[in-house]
Order: structure tokens, then sequence, then C-alpha cells
């Protein structure tokens, strides 16, 4: 009777740890800057210069968090990836941070501001003890802002971009997990095209 106690109890372990391999989750961009197309007059051929500032990092409203990798190391992330959709698009030729710059850039460009991470804590407690067939979610806010300098002119141009993007976590979004980064990747892309589209208004690219 004890040996069979035994391995029903390792059989209850063993059905919930192979369940966590069963957990899926799912990125939705929450869309919340306005939509812009992006279609340059002619192919760019300036390069930037990128610089991060710094990125306070938040959680659930509170402090710093200190879960969370380095504010430089995720500034650069986010940096990088909105420069690459710049470069894709046909923005700019080419971009750089200041450490590997090769060329003298056109343009410099400088990264800083908030990033914030909101869950219920509630909700994660109720989600762990029903095995992840309750649902939980975790919101990731950038608010950062974009300080453009034109090295030819000297000239100065300020944007704001905020966005965010939430993730669902759930037993039953496991066919969703291949796709699950989407979301936050359309998050960063939005907030590309977005400060693009408002340097261009104000004039930024001009003349180049």
């Amino acid at each position: 009777m004890k040996h069979t106690g035994q391995m029903l109890r390792w059989t209850r372990l063993l059905a919930m740890a192979g369940g966590l391999f069963l957990v899926g989750c799912m990125t939705i961009n929450e869309a919340m800057l306005r939509k812009v197309s992006v279609f340059p007059e002619h192919r760019s051929v300036a390069v930037v210069e990128v610089r991060t500032g710094e990125l306070r990092q938040q959680l659930n409203g509170e402090g710093q968090n200190k879960g969370a990798f380095s504010g430089s190391l995720v500034l650069d992330s986010v940096a990088n990836s909105m420069m690459a959709r710049w470069k894709s698009k046909n923005i700019i030729a080419d971009y750089a941070f200041t450490s590997e710059l090769k060329t003298t850039p056109d343009y410099t460009v400088t990264l800083s501001g908030v990033r914030r991470e909101d869950s219920s804590i509630k909700g994660s407690i109720y989600s762990g003890l029903t095995l992840m067939l309750f649902p939980a979610s975790a919101k990731l806010t950038y608010d950062l802002k974009l300080e453009f300098v034109n090295q030819h002119t000297q000239r100065r141009y300020l944007v704001k971009v905020k966005n965010a993007a939430t993730t669902w976590t759930q037993l039953l979004l496991l066919p969703a997990a291949p796709f699950a980064w989407l979301g936050g990747k359309h998050m960063v892309e939005d907030m590309a095209d977005y400060a693009y589209d408002e340097l261009r208004l104000q004039g930024a690219f001009a003349g180049l």
C-alpha cells in the first residue's frame, strides 16, 4: 500500500510537470499609436548614430523592476529593432551604435524613457492553482523619448512614442506558442513607423 501511495504521488507530480511544458502564450500589440504608411520619396543614403540614455523600469507602477534585464540592455535591443525597421523601409541606409560607428553619421538618435510591466498577482496565483487553465496576463508598456539631431545643420528634433503589448499565458494557448513573439515585434514596428512620420512632419529628413 505504501508503495502504491508513493507511485500515485509521483504520477501526480509528473502530470503537473508535463502540463507546464504544454503551456502556451500569445502576445498582442495594443496598437496605441496611429497607423502610418512609410513610403520615403527616395532611397536614403543617410547613416544614423544610435545612442541610448536612461531607461527606468517599473513593476506594477512602482520602483525599479530588479527582476528585468538592465535598462541599457533592454533599450539597446529596442533601439536596434527600431533602426532595423527604418533600414528595411529605406528610411536610412545604415545605422550603428556609437562604439561600432565606422563613418561620420548624418544623424544621431538618442532613446530614453520608461518601461512598465503590469500584471495581476491574484490572477497569477489563480492561474497557478488551476494549472494554467485560467489565463494569466502581463502588459508591457514603453513610453520613450527620441532625440534626433541632424549632424549637418545641428538642428534638434524631439518625438515621444508610447505603445504596449499584452502577453497571455494559458494551457490552451500552446498552438499559438510559435507565433508568440509577433505581438511584441509589431509593437516596436509601430513605434518605429510613428517616430519616423513625426520626424518627417517636423522636416527632420529634408535634404537627405
